[in-house]
Formats: structure tokens, C-alpha cells, sequence
């Protein structure tokens, strides 16, 4: 374990990272279980071991996109209420970030904007997690930002970037903000600043030499923000027909990428295939077991129309065995509405997804339940 300081990690002039983009869209992960802060160490490491001298790091979001206009928050409001943002009950990254903090990997806090204010989540985000040394910036994907209104996401101005990358810096002047799009039109026309420029470009499938496709487009995006660094996010299963034949795909293209773009600050595996460039593998000596039962609040919430329940089996001192546990969904009368777990479980922790298509929108409760002990929490449905 190591702890490097803030100005010696924050030095972006020529640094090149090398990880991965996590989110919390829990069906890219085996039993739809967000990986622990270990595997994502784990992989941050063996990206940047691929690329001698690069940084381990990552983009982690925190903000996901709903519909109408409305970006959750992965952490609670603080007892705030914002246009156009929801919370969850609890924080997701709290726990991650401090185990990334003395791991040496670096990472930028995303959000999917929605039709929320740019400044009001820069300072919420920001200001919760700033005391973090592992946090190296923030970063906006641009395909989120009011894609209620706007297909693609609104195109970003010059005095635009300009307003977000001060407010960033005014919160710690080592700050990066990033901007990220498939598309150069919906970059700013003319401002670079210190901001990096993120491509996030997929599915070359509909080219014969699709390998040298991606190349060929992430270097004219390269090109076209020369005068400032760029970062490419690649791994997406579109193009997974391709680069699966490769005896080392991140590599490959990490490489093939920094030989043509002098400017090329980063390279990022995508969460959603993650999984098969770093298999999932140890997860069980990377988790601690759990010593007893616990129930956490549902993500996202409000919801509509599915949401995930994630909840813990204890060891209660015997970890070897099994627990019979249920999870149920229950109306304001009290009534039971879904059975979504009834089982024998070993201690571990799980999740599972609720569908509530068919139910008004209202309050509802969902209990976890075992021999000795229950639990029991509130969400709200909003259609």
C-alpha cells in the first residue's frame, strides 16, 4: 500500500492513464453484483501494466440517467432538493473511494447531466468527495446532457466548457474536467483549456477492417483537439466479434492508439465487457464475507419501472452454512405484492432486480427476512 500526494498525482501535463470505466449498471457484472473495490484495483493495475509508465485510473460514475430530463445521484441528498436530480438513500462510492485513495489508481467522478444544472453537480459532486486523493477531475458524457430534448445530447459552447472547467478548478485548481462524446460536432468549436477530450466512438462492425476503423476515427478525433489531450473508452460488445480474435485486445488497441496520437492521454475498457479482458475470477478472496444480515436501500429510487435490491447473508459465526432468506415486495396496505427471493442461501452478498410494470406508481416496502432476523425499507414508484 501507497500514498502518493495530491500535487505529484495531479500533475496531468504528461501523464498517460490506463484503466477501466465502472458504473453501476449491475447487469455487466456476473450475478449482477457491482464488483468490490479490489477488482477494480486488480484491473486498473493490470491495464496500466500493459502500458509501461502509465498511471493506473479510471472513470467511475455517479450519475446515471433516468428519462424526463432526470440524472440519480449514487449517494444521498444531504436533506437538499435539486431540479431534475434524484438520490439514493446510500452511498455507493463513500467505501470504494477510500480503498482507492492508498491503492496509487487515480479517478475521474462522471455523471449522465440529464436537464440538471452543470454547476449545481460539479459543486455537489465535488465538494462530497473532494477530500479524496484518488479523485483527479470530473466528467461529463456530453450524449446525457439534456437528451430529453436534444438526440445525442445537447452540443457543448465554447463559453459552456469554459464556465465548467473553472468551476472544477475553482473547487481544486489540480482538477481535470473531461467532456465526452462519440461525435467531434458536439465538442466545443474552439475551447481546449486544460480540459481532456473523450471518445467513447463504437460498433466498427460495419467496416471490413473494423480494427483500423477504430484506429482511423479515434485519430481524427485526436487530430481535430490536438492542441489539447484527448482519451478513447473502447471494449463495447458491438465490437466485441472483432477485437475478441486479438491475443490481447486492450494492448493492442492502447497501442495502436498512442503510435498515432501523440496528444493520447488515456486509454479506458469499457464496465460492460470488463469482465472478459479481467475475468471475475477471485472475487470470493476479494469480498469480505458479510457477518451478518443486511438490507440496503433500493437503486435507483424513485424508479420506474425496474429497480435493484441488494442485500447481505451473514455468517452469524458459521460460515459454512446455508440460510434460508426471502425477499418480498409489499403494498401501503400491507400486502403482499411479489415473492422475489426464497431460498437457501450461503453468506455473500446479492442482489436482485424488482419489475414493477404492472403496479401503480406509490410507496411500496420490500422485506428481507431469515429465521432469526428481518429487515425491512421503503421505495417509491414514479411513473
Amino acid at each position: 500500500m501507497f500514498f502518493v500526494s495530491r500535487t505529484e498525482a495531479q500533475n496531468d501535463s504528461v501523464k498517460f492513464y490506463a484503466g477501466f470505466r465502472a458504473s453501476r449498471v449491475l447487469s455487466s457484472y456476473p450475478n449482477n453484483q457491482f464488483p468490490p473495490t479490489e477488482y477494480w484495483i486488480r484491473v486498473a493495475k493490470g491495464m496500466s501494466q500493459k502500458f509501461p509508465g502509465s498511471t493506473p485510473a479510471g472513470i467511475w460514475i455517479v450519475s446515471l440517467y433516468q428519462n424526463a430530463g432526470i440524472t440519480q445521484l449514487s449517494f444521498p441528498n444531504g436533506g437538499i432538493t435539486v431540479p431534475n436530480i434524484q438520490f439514493t438513500g446510500t452511498d455507493y462510492n463513500e467505501s470504494h473511494l477510500a480503498k482507492l485513495d492508498t491503492s496509487g489508481v487515480k479517478v475521474w467522478l462522471q455523471v449522465e447531466p440529464g436537464a440538471a444544472s452543470m454547476d449545481t453537480l460539479i459543486s455537489i459532486v465535488l465538494n462530497r468527495y473532494k477530500q479524496h486523493p484518488c479523485v483527479i477531475g470530473f466528467g461529463v458524457d456530453v450524449e446525457w446532457f439534456f437528451a430529453n430534448t436534444n438526440s445525442g445530447g445537447r452540443k457543448l459552447t465554447d463559453s459552456m466548457v469554459q464556465r465548467w472547467e473553472q468551476k472544477v478548478q475553482s473547487i481544486d485548481p489540480a482538477y481535470t474536467l473531461f467532456i465526452k462524446h462519440y461525435a467531434e460536432s458536439w465538442m466545443p468549436p474552439t475551447y481546449r483549456g486544460k480540459v481532456l477530450f473523450v471518445d467513447d466512438s463504437q460498433d466498427f462492425t460495419f467496416s471490413g477492417a473494423p480494427f483500423n476503423a477504430m484506429v482511423s476515427e479515434f485519430t481524427a478525433w485526436g487530430s481535430k483537439f490536438s492542441s489539447a489531450r484527448s482519451a478513447y473508452q473502447f471494449g463495447y460488445k458491438a465490437d466485441s466479434v472483432w477485437w475478441k480474435q486479438l491475443t490481447d485486445p486492450a494492448k493492442i488497441i492502447g497501442d495502436a492508439l498512442r503510435s498515432k496520437i501523440p496528444t493520447c492521454a488515456g486509454v479506458f475498457w469499457v464496465d460492460f465487457t470488463i469482465t472478459k479482458i479481467f475475468p471475475y475470477t477471485s472475487v470470493a478472496q476479494e469480498m469480505t464475507t458479510p457477518s451478518m444480515l443486511s438490507l440496503s436501500q433500493n437503486y435507483p429510487n424513485p424508479f420506474n419501472p425496474t429497480t435493484t435490491i441488494e442485500y447481505a447473508v451473514g455468517t452469524d459465526n458459521y460460515p459454512s452454512l446455508q440460510k434460508f432468506v426471502s425477499v418480498k415486495i409489499f403494498n401501503v396496505l400491507g400486502e403482499e405484492i411479489a415473492t422475489l427471493v426464497n431460498d437457501q442461501k450461503m453468506p455473500g452478498n446479492y442482489s436482485v432486480q424488482f419489475n414493477a410494470s404492472t403496479l401503480p406508481s406509490g410507496v411500496y416496502y420490500y422485506r428481507l427476512q431469515s429465521e432469526q432476523l428481518s429487515s425491512v425499507r421503503k421505495m417509491i414508484l414514479m411513473k
